[in-house]
């Protein structure tokens, strides 16, 4: 096998590998979109990838065939500082290919990322492709975030709710400062154990706007649980973003974005009522998935959304590489 610099001219052989990929994908998930098993898409796909800034990989050769490749892109944001990212469509390998060549292609990335002082890396992966995920793991890759799906095709509501239950009513402008109260609850829950997720205080600074909109919004909604004027939840639901390249969002998808309740009130169904009135909804608006995500760590909800009926379809995977890297050479100077 030869690693060399992914080019142009591997884009023909790179695309059949990532059809044949979502081929096999989607088979153990149908629910995902159908378009990205034909080769012209999936090269779509690759050239919106390649078109990010600060995007390059290699490609792994056998006998002078392509038997895999992967494709980083390296970020600067608020959120994860300097991070090096190998998303859904950028990494593929030939079917029967010993998934351990992804170690070597991640070898060869690693390389450049750290030089480039990116030390958080990131991997999507089919979460079906039980080898491959193996494979990730043995490079030092954790389990950190869940990407999922579920259909509309049919919505199971919860059992009858009993006398004096909470109201379950659509927010209206009105509602804006008691949302903007709760909000804070979900980074408070996240920044416990066993998620340790860090809320910086700046990441609030467009809630207000945030919320104004999605309450405008003519397809988003917000939906709340209360009872005795006291809010007890909410949940959002939002016409699912499909940027260039995605392979992972069916058309016709809503967004659960956020589902949150007190926690003084929790185990009393609230959020099955909250998750249940949205579905409802957004197959009634012509809808046929809805798309979520979560922390891996997050027990609640690990726990809860597959109960939903949501499938995951791929894990975030990442690595922290020791900073001290950067510096420490290994030798002492002499005395």
């Amino acid at each position: 096998m030869n690693l060399v610099p992914f080019t142009n001219e591997h884009l023909d052989a790179a695309s059949s590998l990532l059809a044949l990929r979502h081929r096999a994908h989607r088979a153990a998930l149908p629910l995902l979109p159908a378009a990205p098993e034909a080769s012209a898409e999936a090269r779509r796909s690759l050239e919106a990838l390649r078109q990010q800034p600060r995007t390059g990989g290699f490609a792994a050769l056998q006998n002078g065939q392509l038997i895999g490749f992967a494709l980083g892109t390296l970020r600067i944001d608020t959120t994860w500082g300097r991070s090096a990212w190998l998303l859904a469509p950028g990494h593929a390998l030939a079917p029967g290919t010993n998934p351990e060549v992804y170690r070597d292609l991640y070898a060869a990335l690693a390389k450049h990322w750290v030089r480039e002082g990116c030390f958080a890396h990131a991997a999507l992966v089919p979460a079906s492709d039980r080898p491959s995920l193996e494979a990730w793991y043995r490079a030092g890759f954790g389990h950190e975030q869940v990407h999922a799906l579920r259909s509309l095709d049919t919505v199971k509501l919860p059992p009858g709710v009993p006398d004096g239950a909470p109201r379950i009513r659509r927010a209206g402008m009105e509602d804006l400062d008691r949302l903007l109260e709760m909000a804070g609850f979900i980074s408070e829950h996240q920044r416990e154990s066993p998620v340790f997720a860090p809320y910086l205080p700046e990441f609030s600074e467009d809630w207000q706007q945030d919320y104004t909109e999605l309450l405008q919004g003519e397809a988003d909604r917000i939906w709340l649980a209360e009872q005795d004027g006291r809010l007890l939840g909410f949940a959002i639901f939002s016409p699912s973003q499909q940027p260039p390249g995605e392979l992972l969002t069916p058309s016709e998808s809503v967004t659960f974005t956020v589902g949150v309740t007190r926690e003084d009130v929790r185990c009393r169904g609230i959020g099955r009522a909250l998750f249940a009135r949205g579905v409802e909804e957004a197959r009634s608006m012509g809808f046929r998935a809805c798309v979520t995500d979560w922390r891996a760590t997050n027990l609640a909800a690990s726990r809860a959304w597959p109960r939903m009926g949501f499938s995951p379809a791929l894990y975030r995977l990442t690595r922290r590489v020791d900073e001290r890297v950067a510096w420490a050479r290994g030798s002492l100077p002499c005395p």
